[in-house]
């Protein structure tokens, strides 16, 4: 049995467009380069793969009994500069990660087990998307 979700865009103007999923939640788009009002969809991409992998490393260091206090994730993507369309072709992804007294450890095995085997973005980008990541342990 598969997991099917349901969405939708909404055009609001211009070049802006409103997405919504089937529980409502919403987020605004917009790839005008004047008076933007929204995310543009290629670094909402970049964005919801920070937010895929740094929702597993939460959960992971969380049921590793490790006291996180706080988690930033660093994007940073390349694309061809010329032609179409303009896909990613490499994403860097960076974590800062603070917490009380975290086991090195552990947080190499979060962050490696979150980007190779449960965020369901990266593994949506690979293998087309080179993906790299590094962390680093704040504080």
């Amino acid at each position: 049995m598969s997991d099917a979700w349901q969405a939708e865009v909404l055009w609001a103007g211009e070049n802006m467009f409103v997405g919504s999923d089937d529980s409502g939640h919403s987020v605004v788009y917009d790839s005008s380069d004047k008076n933007q009002k929204g995310i543009g969809p290629m670094r909402a991409l970049l964005t919801s793969l920070g937010a895929c992998s740094g929702m597993d490393v939460v959960a992971i260091l969380k049921k590793r009994r490790q006291k996180l206090t706080s988690l930033r994730v660093g994007l940073r993507g390349e694309r061809p500069e010329y032609g179409y369309p303009k896909p990613w072709t490499s994403i860097e992804v960076k974590f800062f990660i603070t917490g009380d007294g975290l086991n090195r450890s552990t947080v190499d095995t979060a962050v490696k087990e979150s980007m190779e085997k449960f965020c369901s973005v990266a593994a949506t980008l690979r293998p087309g998307v080179k993906i790299s990541y590094t962390h680093e342990i704040v504080g």
